[in-house]
C-alpha cells in the first residue's frame, strides 16, 4: 500500500510540474526560432557581429501582466552612420513569433566610433503581448 501511495504522489507531482514546464518549453522554442531568424538576416555592408552575438529573453517585458513578450538583442559593430543602420533595420521585416513582421530598433553607442572606424550598436527586435499559457515568467 505505501508503494502505491508513493506512485500516486509521484504522478501528481509530475503532472503539476509538467503543467508549468510545458508552456515554458513552448515559449522557449518560439524564442529560439526568433533568435534564429534574427541571426539569419543578412548584415548590412561594413557591419560585423559584436562581442555578445544574439541574446534573447521571454517573459513580461512591458505592460502589467498576463502576456508573454519576446525580446531579441544583437550587438554589432558598423562603419555605417546612425541613420543608415537605423534605416536598414527599421525596414528588416523579420518574422515574429506569430508570423507578424517585426522591424528592429537600433541603439547607437554613445561613445562614437572607435579608432578602427567602427561604432558599437545594439539592434532589438520586440514581439509582445502573446498568450502566456501557464508560463510563470509572463505574469
Amino acid at each position: 500500500m505505501p508503494f502505491l501511495l508513493c506512485l500516486v504522489l509521484l504522478g501528481v507531482v509530475c503532472a503539476v510540474v509538467l503543467l508549468f514546464k510545458v508552456p515554458e518549453w513552448r515559449n522557449d522554442a518560439a524564442l529560439a526560432g526568433l533568435e534564429e531568424r534574427v541571426s539569419a538576416h543578412p548584415l548590412p555592408p561594413d557591419t560585423e557581429r559584436g562581442d555578445h552575438g544574439v541574446q534573447g529573453t521571454v517573459g513580461l517585458q512591458s505592460g502589467n501582466s498576463n502576456h508573454c513578450d519576446y525580446l531579441v538583442r544583437m550587438s554589432l559593430r558598423t562603419k555605417l552612420s546612425g541613420p543608415e543602420i537605423t534605416r536598414y533595420y527599421e525596414s528588416a521585416a523579420i518574422e515574429g513569433v506569430a508570423g507578424r513582421a517585426l522591424a528592429g530598433t537600433v541603439h547607437v553607442g554613445v561613445s562614437g566610433s572607435g579608432q578602427d572606424g567602427y561604432t558599437a550598436v545594439i539592434v532589438e527586435f520586440f514581439d509582445g503581448f502573446h498568450e502566456p499559457g501557464m508560463d510563470l515568467r509572463c505574469y
